[in-house]
């Protein structure tokens, strides 16, 4: 997500290569999805979302930012969890996963949900 640009936006889908596995993905987005996009644009940077800058030119600038920024996504998303006396701590790993059983659960099928996961098996 912290590596999408402009250029990763074609005809309403979202089509890029996954980082870790390198297997190109095609999602169509949705109103919602377009909203938010437009919401973080900033004509300054060439990236969607505001998670990496043109600041972050090597790779290892690019690492460490995008630690610090699932450090803190995992910290708040944590007192989220403690607020709501969740029995588990929230994190983006649990939050990931949970949306998978949500389309599981709402009959998505499982090869669409492996290819959204990044998975190479179902």
């Amino acid at each position: 997500m912290a590596h999408l640009t402009q250029a990763n936006l074609i005809d309403g889908r979202l089509i890029y290569k996954r980082q870790r596995t390198k297997k190109l993905i095609k999602i169509a987005l949705q109103p919602q999805a377009l909203t938010l996009i437009k919401k973080y644009h900033n004509a300054e940077s060439p990236y969607l979302f505001p998670i990496l800058s043109p600041f972050h030119k090597t790779a290892e600038q690019k690492a460490n930012r995008i630690h610090k920024v699932i450090t803190k996504m995992n910290d708040r998303l944590k007192q989220i969890g403690e607020a709501l006396n969740l029995p588990i701590a929230l994190t983006t790993y649990v939050a990931r996963h949970s949306q998978a059983t949500v389309m599981k659960k709402a009959g998505v099928s499982t090869g669409v949900i492996r290819e959204i996961m990044g998975h190479s098996s179902e």
